[in-house]
């Protein structure tokens, strides 16, 4: 891997936006920035009140016998400015890496384990947990070591999320799995879906799913009454605001992105014109930054 500058690439003009060059593969978020994963292995910063983003590290090509490619980032976390991420490796088995700005990435879990990694992220004390292709869950430790895993699901895991002490994982028969990661024991399970859970949006009260059966639902997670939240096409992308009283999420092929208020249970706002994008999340009082397959990232300011 070859270390770069910080560059910035910026967009002029009234739809300000980040041009990446290519589609987002992966992110996560602290209270500063967005860290967005590239599907041409380029970690980067991107600051929404800027419109811009900061290109922190991009992955060396790897050799395989096909030839030379570029590796793709699977994963994002961020703790106090350190990230975490997930990689292909030469053999195809994936890499967790941990990396502080400024240096050189360091590697947690190596290629060797042949670890089907689709997600990791940092755990106490001091160490990771990774969710795998086939349903596991395993817990690693500061060097490195395995020290627990646990089947919490039987099909092939299509989206993960974690917050706090709490991990969800949903799969391929379209089952939402919720993990308490202190016991490892599974805490709930629902049948959320009919196929292939692609999206998921972790909270303290609400979780939420999208699917390839065209709906995404909001799973209530205090005993209340879940929602359905109705789409007309595979709802790749929900996100949760910070309070958890909305919910967005994409609904349609034609770009059409909804926006649901949880407590009453109505429809806030409904607006089209965001074709490719495949990726959202909240930020702020009025923000709702996007990313395209098209390697756009913005903020919709959706308020206005």
């Amino acid at each position: 891997m070859v270390r770069l500058a910080l560059a910035a690439l910026l967009l002029s003009g009234a739809a300000l936006a980040a041009q990446l060059g290519a589609a987002v593969s992966t992110w996560t978020q602290d209270e500063e920035a967005v860290y967005l994963g590239t599907e041409d292995g380029r970690v980067l910063r991107y600051l929404p009140g800027e419109d811009r983003a900061e290109e922190l590290w991009r992955l060396e090509p790897v050799e395989r016998v096909t030839g030379t490619e570029q590796p793709k980032l699977y994963a994002l976390d961020v703790r106090d400015g350190v990230l975490l991420w997930v990689r292909e490796g030469a053999s195809g088995f994936r890499i967790v890496e941990r990396f502080h700005p400024g240096g050189r990435p360091e590697v947690v879990v190596p290629e060797s384990l042949e670890l089907p990694v689709v997600a990791a992220w940092f755990d106490d004390p001091g160490g990771y947990v990774l969710v795998l292709l086939d349903g596991e869950v395993v817990w690693i430790g500061p060097a490195g070591e395995v020290r627990r895993r646990a089947q919490v699901t039987r099909s092939a895991v299509g989206a993960a999320a974690k917050r706090g002490r709490r991990l969800a994982v949903g799969d391929e028969g379209g089952l939402v799995t919720l993990v308490d990661l202190d016991t490892g024991r599974v805490v709930l399970q629902s049948a959320q879906h009919r196929d292939k859970v692609m999206a998921l949006d972790l909270g303290s009260r609400w979780l939420l799913s999208g699917g390839r059966d065209r709906k995404g639902a909001a799973l209530d997670l205090t005993g209340g009454a879940s929602l359905t939240l109705r789409a007309e096409f595979f709802v790749y992308a929900v996100a949760l605001d910070p309070a958890e009283r909305l919910a967005a999420y994409t609904f349609d092929e034609a770009g059409t992105l909804r926006i649901v208020d949880l407590q009453a249970r109505r429809e806030l706002l409904r607006k089209g014109g965001f074709a490719g994008v495949d990726r959202i999340v909240f930020w702020g009082e009025d923000c709702l930054i996007l990313a395209s397959e098209q390697g756009r990232v913005w903020c919709w300011r959706w308020r206005e």
